[in-house]
């Protein structure tokens, strides 16, 4: 059961750090022009108004809010090291609800991105692919699920093995 624990916890220090890292950088869209090529993410993406579109912000938001809920999982992985008088099932049950919940957000996120971003229009003389800003954020979806699912399976292993 210690190996579960540890497992969600190196999980979880992964994700945050991929997902920190994919929301701070400006590599998600990489466009190649005969002119040069350009690269755009969350925070340097600006139309003609020089505001961000609603998509961007709601993108924003989500990851942010899923970077809150991350941290939030790990201090109640860590949590479940130190002996506490509320029960085994208080921390633990927590920590994998937040994991789900992080990879929810990033669900969204990374779903709203992906499918406004598809759909916008270029010039046939442009190519535009996805970066590995982007790829790093969809990366972080499964590791927070198995983060969440290795705290289920301690869950059902106390539960069974007390």
């Amino acid at each position: 059961m210690l190996c579960c624990r540890i497992f969600s916890v190196l999980m979880a220090s992964l994700s945050i750090s991929l997902l920190l890292m994919a929301l701070s950088t400006d590599y998600w869209k990489v466009s190649f022009a005969p002119a040069g090529t350009s690269h755009s993410g969350l925070w340097q993406y600006c139309m003609n108004t020089g505001l961000a579109e609603s998509y961007i912000i709601a993108t924003r938001v989500f990851l942010i809010m899923a970077s809150l809920v991350a941290l939030a999982l790990l201090f109640f992985l860590i949590a479940t090291f130190m002996p506490s008088v509320c029960g085994i099932l208080g921390k633990p049950w927590i920590a994998s609800v937040a994991a789900f919940v992080a990879g929810f957000f990033i669900l969204i996120a990374l779903a709203v991105y992906t499918a406004e971003t598809w759909k916008e229009k270029t010039s046939p003389e442009i190519q535009v692919s996805y970066e590995w800003s982007f790829y790093l954020g969809w990366i972080t979806f499964p590791l927070f699920i198995l983060a969440g699912e290795s705290r289920a399976v301690f869950l059902k292993l106390h539960h069974f093995n007390p």
